[in-house]
């Protein structure tokens, strides 16, 4: 699953945008998964580390994208940033916030379609920690950053992903030993929780990426701790 997210306070540039995402994807048999803000502030405050590449309009209401990605930089140092923009003189300065490329408005497929090769090409060289998932007669590599929770269903585990879930057999005693334990926390004995995407928490529940979950009496001390820690390294 790609994720991606467009930054663009422009109707018709965002459509323009999601079309070419879905075209390209489409064309090379890639899963996909779009989120999109209009605003650098809400983007910022919403933001989880779960993209692997965000469009970025340079010229937005309240702070440009510029400012956004400086300040994005601090909360995701590996997320690849493209700039859209019709300020050319602006875009040249991605190096400071370790942009991948930029695009020149008005946006063209081609244009696009090469970045997009290019930065899949060198973004899944890299080493990025993943988990075989076997499910239908099928195995999957998942990137560990797209998993929102880990679930007992029945005999099962449910693998909550963005966008997506995963049904595969197997114990979360055996699922939790493949995961970082300072990231994957159980809100109780059957939940195991990305703590990336702990969006509330009260005594008894918490939620994670829109989904209410149960915080049993057992773990509610040992998980609030977790979850605190995390914060505070954030």
């Amino acid at each position: 699953m790609l994720n991606i997210c467009i930054v663009e306070d422009e109707p018709d540039n965002l459509r323009i945008l999601s079309g070419y995402v879905e075209r390209f994807c489409g064309e090379n048999g890639i899963d996909y998964h779009i989120d999109s803000f209009s605003d650098g502030l809400d983007f910022l405050a919403a933001y989880r580390p779960v993209y692997h590449l965000i469009f970025m309009d340079i010229q937005l209401p309240t702070i440009d994208g510029m400012e956004a990605a400086r300040r994005l930089r601090a909360l995701d140092e590996r997320v690849g940033i493209i700039f859209v923009t019709n300020l050319l003189k602006y875009a040249i300065h991605g190096y400071e916030v370790q942009a991948f490329d930029y695009i020149v408005k008005p946006i063209h497929y081609f244009d696009f379609s090469v970045r997009m090769k290019k930065f899949l090409k060198q973004a899944f060289r890299e080493d990025e920690p993943t988990l075989l998932l076997a499910s239908g007669g099928m195995t999957r590599r998942v990137p560990l950053r797209e998993i929102c929770y880990v679930e007992v269903v029945g005999h099962s585990l449910r693998y909550r992903l963005v966008g997506e879930e995963i049904l595969v057999h197997g114990s979360l005693v055996s699922a939790e030993k493949q995961l970082p334990e300072d990231v994957f926390v159980r809100c109780n004995s059957g939940i195991l929780v990305n703590l990336n995407y702990v969006q509330a928490l009260d005594r008894d529940r918490v939620k994670v990426a829109g989904d209410w979950l149960l915080v049993s009496r057992p773990k509610r001390k040992e998980f609030s701790e977790a979850v605190a820690k995390f914060i505070s390294k954030a």
